[in-house]
């Protein structure tokens, strides 16, 4: 009787796909994991799923080591299992597939098992140990199922004209250079299949993790975009986190793609080079992706109905509809751009997360997709309420995980808060603000893969709200611990919410602590325990691991949670923390800041967008009271380096800091709120000026 699991001393997993493992956070778990489900031979299920197969995709490379996407196909039936550790298949290559020129004793194979009538897949890898003329025989090196995602429904059906003849002579296009014909298949399709390789000389391909693999790839129609005439890229979304395609690709650049037009028959083989996107404004920008995975085409061939099969469309996979778009992106770019710009927001819906928190759900007026933000960050807004001769600025937190279509802001009414009074008292579905793109440095570390323990009182529950949301989604497997303490149930905003993440999700854990529980508050059912959060209720509830902190709520909250952590040795870069105005955190285990410097000459500056030329002198303030005694509305809300409303785009010159700010800011811009300009050295800004901003 076999036993489950990787039985082999090496890792399922070679160098490449353990660099990328490492790289995402996963490589611990995953390596415990790819031994429990990576086998060297087919379970009974999986032998019996083969043989429900119409069509089998497979990977191979040619002589010159390009990678190839080929089909073989059959009624239910034309692949066997004649025992656990192969595949047989009684069919032939169809007519100008690469595989027909692959094809020998001892290729390496990456096989797809795929059923779209209910998204069933298996991959599997080994080599080619025996070909006759009725077909080919498969020793199996690893097999394992893989999950349903990305997979459109689709029924099948045969052709029995083309099914009698497979291999009958077909049309073929080929080139080096995509036709219009080929660019339009592409970027219509919401299905691709990628066979990757590696195979390194001094190992000879003789290690079971070492072959070929073939792998699918889905996602709205329009998720393959045609850069050029031989350029396409994608998105590549969360997976099984065992990165057999993308290991490949950092090892051996070569990748095949195989497109299928469904209604046809026609195949579009392609290979060439890959290159990966790990990073950067796009990737950011577009909602669900990981990294972009771009191929530089070096050869194509299309063969004209070689299908003989046809599929019937059914539904698309139900989580295609949390993923973005490269309309979406361009979009959500283009706001990122108008960052520090105030655009007007239509408040969408209004919800009460409690007694005293409002919470405020915000559209563009203008119907584009929000800017791209970070779980824990802050929208700066600009409201005008009435009776008010000038409009009030505060940041408020993003409550929520990014959607790329709306913010929402959840707000506790303050009494002698004139613009929480506002939100609580005016807003209403329709009612118009105005916004920023959000900032802050308060963000969740989506790199780090150790345990994430989130702790709040009071409305500080919005940005943790945010980061849990967020690691759901993600779905990396990181166990989360939400402490978070209120005064009482009326008071205790996402109650609902966080009781019902808790019971779906086995890695969630949720502790909450009423320090004045009301009569009708049940312990054990609405809160945990009566008092305040502090450390010594934080070693009670964790329970031994390595984590990463979060804090948000009160100052003395914060200060005493962060002095009793590093106290306990917790290392301070683990422990982040909101900090905003009064709430400013000090880490007593830090080094003191530098003295802040001032320019003690004269300095002209040009603020170029209002067309004003000013001369600062020592006694001018910060830069943002010189644009102010100018007569120029320059954004900000706290003047002091804390929010970041202020960013504002230097173009030429240098400032120094009177306040070391706390707010993060790209690389060209500078926070006028808290900057003096720096005297010029040279003429880098030419004669005339020592500093233009773009304001």
């Amino acid at each position: 009787m076999k036993t489950a699991g990787w039985s082999r001393k090496a890792s399922p997993f070679h160098a490449g796909e353990q660099e990328v493992q490492e790289r995402m956070g996963v490589r611990d778990r995953i390596e415990k994991l790819g031994r429990r489900v990576v086998r060297d031979y087919l379970p009974e299920q999986h032998r019996e799923f083969y043989g429900l197969l119409p069509f089998l995709v497979i990977g191979t490379t040619d002589d010159e080591g390009r990678p190839w996407v080929s089909v073989l196909t059959g009624p239910p039936g034309f692949i066997t299992t004649p025992d656990a550790h192969h595949l047989r298949i009684e069919s032939q290559p169809l007519y100008g597939s690469p595989l027909a020129e692959t094809l020998a004793i001892g290729t390496h194979v990456g096989i797809l098992g795929i059923l779209p009538e209910n998204r069933r897949r298996n991959r599997s890898t080994g080599r080619i140990v025996g070909i006759d003329a009725a077909g080919l025989t498969i020793a199996l090196d690893q097999t394992f199922g893989n999950c349903p995602q990305y997979i459109q429904t689709r029924a099948i059906d045969f052709l029995p004209t083309i099914t009698a003849a497979p291999m009958a002579s077909r049309e073929i296009d080929d080139g080096d250079a995509l036709d219009a014909a080929a660019r339009q298949l592409i970027e219509r399709s919401d299905t691709l299949f990628v066979a990757t390789a590696y195979l390194p000389e001094e190992d000879q391909g003789e290690s079971p993790e070492f072959g070929a693999d073939a792998s699918h790839r889905g996602g709205s129609p329009g998720f393959v975009r045609v850069e050029d005439d031989r350029t396409f890229v994608f998105p590549d979304f969360s997976g099984n986190f065992h990165f057999n395609t993308v290991g490949n690709i950092v090892r051996n650049p070569r990748a095949g793609f195989l497109f299928i037009d469904f209604e046809s028959g026609d195949l579009l083989y392609v290979s060439g080079r890959a290159e990966i996107e790990w990073d950067g404004p796009q990737v950011s920008a577009y909602e669900g992706a990981e990294r972009f995975i771009r191929l530089h085409v070096e050869s194509w061939r299309r063969v004209r109905q070689s299908l003989p099969l046809r599929f019937e469309f059914g539904e698309y996979a139900p989580n295609l509809e949390g993923l973005g778009s490269w309309d979406q992106m361009d979009a959500r770019l283009a706001a990122d751009a108008e960052r520090n710009a105030y655009l007007p927001y239509e408040v969408s819906r209004v919800e009460d997360e409690s007694d005293v928190v409002r919470s405020i759900y915000l559209k563009r007026a203008d119907g584009k997709p929000v800017a791209a933000h970070e779980p824990g960050q802050f929208l700066p807004i600009r409201v005008q309420p009435a009776g008010q001769e000038t409009p009030a600025m505060r940041t408020y937190t993003v409550s929520d995980a990014a959607n790329g279509s709306e913010y929402r802001l959840s707000v506790k009414r303050e009494n002698d808060g004139l613009v929480s009074r506002f939100i609580h008292d005016e807003l209403e579905p329709g009612s118009r603000i105005e916004a920023m793109a959000p900032r802050g440095k308060f963000k969740l570390d989506r790199d780090s893969d150790r345990a994430v323990v989130l702790v709040s009182a009071g409305v500080g529950i919005t940005p943790m709200i945010a980061m849990a949301n967020a690691l759901i989604a993600d779905g990396a497997g990181r166990a989360i611990h939400f402490v978070h303490g209120a005064r009482d149930g009326a008071s205790h905003a996402f109650a609902a919410h966080l009781r019902a993440q808790a019971e779906g999700n086995p890695g969630f854990h949720v502790h909450t602590a009423y320090s004045r529980p009301r009569p009708e508050d049940h312990l054990g059912t609405d809160y945990d325990h009566e008092g305040r959060v502090d450390v010594e209720r934080l070693k009670r509830v964790l329970p031994f691991d390595d984590f990463d902190f979060y804090l948000c709520g009160p100052q003395a909250f914060m200060q005493d949670l962060h002095d009793d952590l590093v106290a306990m040795r917790v290392p301070a870069e683990r422990i982040r923390y909101e900090s905003f105005g009064p709430a400013t955190v000090f880490d007593r285990s830090a080094p003191p800041a530098p003295k802040p410097v001032s320019a003690t000459v004269p300095v002209k500056v040009r603020f170029a967008r209002s067309g004003v030329d000013a001369e600062w002198q020592p006694d001018s303030g910060t830069l943002l009271d010189l644009a102010e005694a100018q007569g120029i509305d320059a954004p900000f809300s706290c003047r002091s380096g804390i929010c970041g409303a202020c960013a504002t785009r230097a173009t030429c010159g240098s400032v120094d800091y009177v306040e070391e700010p706390t707010a993060d800011a790209a690389d060209d811009e500078v926070l006028v709120c808290c900057s003096t300009p720096r005297a010029p050295e040279g003429d880098s800004c030419g004669d005339e000026q020592g500093l233009v901003l773009d304001l």
